[in-house]
């Protein structure tokens, strides 16, 4: 019985011309040689005047560590997003660091060494015109330094794309 459901759910999309594998967002991952960072997005649609989170699944290579926002005299984990006028974003929420002792230099640090999320909400605005888009595409970059339990990497830049389909307007 189940199968013939999504079987009918299936039919039903095609028939209206809509792509199922499509309707909802695209999560993306990245690999570096510290972390590996996979992108998402809640609810998996959305209209103007609602709110969309955006999340980042940031998970350290073993050995791997990087700071957390708030670390002095390093550079912490930081997601920003590009501007655009589709959209007006909230702040980035992180997770509370770990504090950690690096023997090497006999100090406490503030960092993330196991997986971890960080979120940012934005609100759409308002679409104008009759041809308007049927989804939008939200861009952003994650700059980190990661260090290991030896050395510290060069800082990096990672580029993020999340890509929203947008409610019809009614």
């Amino acid at each position: 019985m189940l199968k013939a459901a999504v079987a009918l759910v299936i039919l039903s999309a095609a028939a209206a011309g809509q792509d199922v594998a499509s309707s909802k967002v695209a999560s993306s991952k990245n690999e570096t040689k510290h972390l590996t960072v996979t992108t998402s997005a809640s609810p998996e649609a959305a209209g103007p005047g609602k709110r969309v989170s955006l999340a980042v699944n940031v998970a350290p290579k073993p050995t791997m560590h990087v700071y957390a926002p708030g670390q002095a005299g390093y550079i912490a984990i930081a997601l920003t997003l590009d501007a655009d006028p589709a959209f007006i974003s909230g702040k980035a929420t992180y997770p509370a660091g770990e504090k950690i002792l690096i023997k090497a230099l006999n100090e406490t640090q503030t960092v993330y060494a196991k997986p971890f999320r960080i979120v940012q909400d934005l609100t759409l605005r308002p679409r104008s015109g009759e041809a308007a888009a049927s989804t939008l595409t939200v861009r952003g970059t994650l700059r980190y330094q990661a260090c290991d339990d030896r050395i510290c990497y060069l800082p990096v830049s990672v580029p993020l794309a999340w890509t929203i389909p947008l409610a019809a307007k009614r």
